[in-house]
């Protein structure tokens, strides 16, 4: 194989007996590959505790976590939070699968199951329209919605749950969409 000096350990796996310009054309390509697969990847790989709702993202209130929780399923890993605001409580749930397509499928299989709860259409095809819930003891609005790989459940309760669904549905995507 020859002397590999003080090449990184990823060169000595490519110089296997390959004349000068074919090693570099394969080089090339491999490091375009990773590249232009590293950087179209929409799939959100971070923790996905890290992409939940917290304190800090309620402005003007003071809000608690009340719990959390993080787990690896078959469909990937997922995590819980409960806050608690001084006339509101929050619940969320995040699921990272694998890839979008599975994600969705999981979605269509919840539409299916709210079909008769849901008080409002989806709208699109990654939601799943609002429908009532429980939230301990508490009425409360909830909301399933895709965003990249991740299934997000979010359910509200508190006076005017369903505005404030909507605008948590929107700050919980913007937090994915950055994850």
């Amino acid at each position: 194989m020859g002397s590999t000096g003080t090449r990184p350990p990823a060169l000595i796996v490519i110089n296997i007996s390959l004349s000068g310009c074919r090693k570099a054309i394969l080089l090339s390509t491999l490091l375009i590959s990773g590249l232009l697969t590293a950087g179209c990847s929409s799939e959100i790989t971070a923790d996905p505790q890290g992409l939940l709702l917290a304190p800090e993202d309620f402005s003007g209130a003071e809000v608690n976590v009340v719990s959390t929780s993080e787990e690896q399923s078959l469909d990937g890993p997922s995590a819980l939070v409960q806050l608690e605001g001084p006339d509101f409580r929050v619940l969320q749930t995040l699921v990272l699968f694998e890839a979008r397509e599975d994600a969705l499928a999981a979605l269509d299989a919840i539409r299916a199951d709210l079909a008769n709860r849901a008080r409002t259409e989806p709208g699109e095809r990654e939601a799943s329209g609002v429908f009532d819930d429980k939230l301990g003891n508490e009425e409360a609005a909830g909301l399933f919605f895709i965003e990249r790989n991740g299934l997000v459940r979010l359910v509200v309760s508190g006076p005017g749950r369903e505005d404030r669904l909507s605008d948590l549905a929107e700050l919980a995507r913007d937090k994915l969409a950055d994850g």
